[in-house]
């Protein structure tokens, strides 16, 4: 079995530049010779409840009607619908394609130095988004299981030709979260020393007031993805949140937003009712299946603030699993992990009781 193939089945999918994710659903689907439908996929991790009605009968309209003529350049009810959400000014918002354009977008337009911090184990699209811009990516593990995967403040001690530094709130893939004060701290140190702050709050809807997007100014960036949360990953709509984002957007394509993600997204932050019943409703099915997984022998899952949680369990449990057509995001890549360690999405009760049936079987 190749690498690439071995890494399918242990639950990650490779791509240049270093980069490794989960939601391998196709890649697993070829490697295993088992149909994708037949997949139950926790290596991705989307809202339980799926996207919300408006939010799709909005896409359906705009597919039908909009797509024979480009999206407004401006996107101004997208800017305008997401600042509403995000409770900042439309100025500071720039829409871009997916959360992850909006980190690469800030590497690229704020970055300073020499360097980029990068703070694992953490999401690897950091150490491509840094390349991209030109700048020395330098990991520092300052999260360990035995202090529960908080941030080592010490991490921030040696700042030489650092100019820019990652930050990711909730933190993916550990779980772990600081409160809106303690990356306010992290802030003043990183832009005391110089430096500017991307906080990549990808999974910041599911942790109500740990934000920072209302303290965005000229050095400290936030970026923001709506496809977890509002369950449209396929449709790839975010945000970058900062002052002047005019900056960055030269760096930007063109029309970054299909004009169905732009009403899609538009029509989905508008949905109060499906914010508070999604926060709600995947804290109880967090909080429910982390003491389901404490409970199972071999297991060590670590408490999470998002809509998933890291677990160290035996090495080549991930595989084992994807035999039996359930994926989860094997963490080996991760710097600072290795293998035993892997991720599981909150998903609904039924699905997340398969899950606790197949590790019962493993263990």
């Amino acid at each position: 079995m190749s690498r690439e193939d071995r890494g399918v089945v242990e639950g990650w999918a490779e791509y240049p530049g270093g980069r490794h994710h989960g939601a391998h659903a196709a890649a697993a689907s070829r490697s295993l010779d088992v149909a994708e439908r037949n997949l139950l996929d926790f290596s991705q991790n989307i809202n339980p409840l799926g996207a919300p009605a408006g939010a799709l009968e909005a896409a359906g309209r705009a597919l039908r009607e909009e797509t024979g003529r480009y999206p407004d350049a401006g996107y101004r009810r997208l800017r305008e619908a997401l600042a509403g959400y995000l409770q900042v000014s439309p100025t500071m918002v720039l829409p871009t394609n997916g959360g992850a354009e909006a980190l690469f977008l800030a590497a690229r337009g704020a970055g300073l130095g020499r360097k980029a911090l990068i703070l694992e184990p953490t999401f690897s699209e950091y150490v491509a988004a840094a390349r991209a811009a030109g700048l020395e990516p330098v990991r520092r593990t300052t999260r360990r299981p035995e202090d529960g995967f908080r941030l080592d403040p010490a991490a921030l001690q040696d700042m030489d030709g650092v100019g820019l530094v990652f930050l990711c709130n909730p933190n993916n893939p550990t779980g772990s979260a600081l409160e809106r004060a303690e990356v306010l701290e992290v802030a003043d140190r990183v832009l005391g020393s110089g430096a500017v702050l991307v906080v990549d709050e990808a999974f910041a809807d599911f942790a109500p007031g740990i934000s920072v997007v209302e303290e965005a100014d000229r050095d400290l960036y936030v970026a923001r993805s709506f496809t977890k949360f509002f369950g449209i990953p396929g449709l790839r709509l975010g945000c970058l949140v900062c002052a002047g984002p005019e900056r960055v957007q030269q760096f930007q394509p063109s029309w970054a937003v299909n004009v169905v993600a732009a009403v899609a997204g538009a029509a989905a932050v508008r949905e109060g009712r499906f914010v508070d019943a999604s926060v709600a409703e995947v804290a109880h099915l967090r909080e429910e299946l982390f003491d389901r997984l404490k409970a199972l022998p071999g297991l060590t899952p670590f408490p999470g603030a998002a809509n998933f949680l890291l677990v160290r369990g035996p090495e080549g449990l991930s595989g084992r699993l994807a035999r039996q057509g359930i994926l989860v995001r094997g963490c080996e890549p991760f710097f600072g992990l290795g293998p035993g360690y892997f991720r599981v999405a909150v998903r609904s009760a039924d699905d997340n009781e398969q899950l606790l049936a197949a590790l019962g079987e493993e263990l």
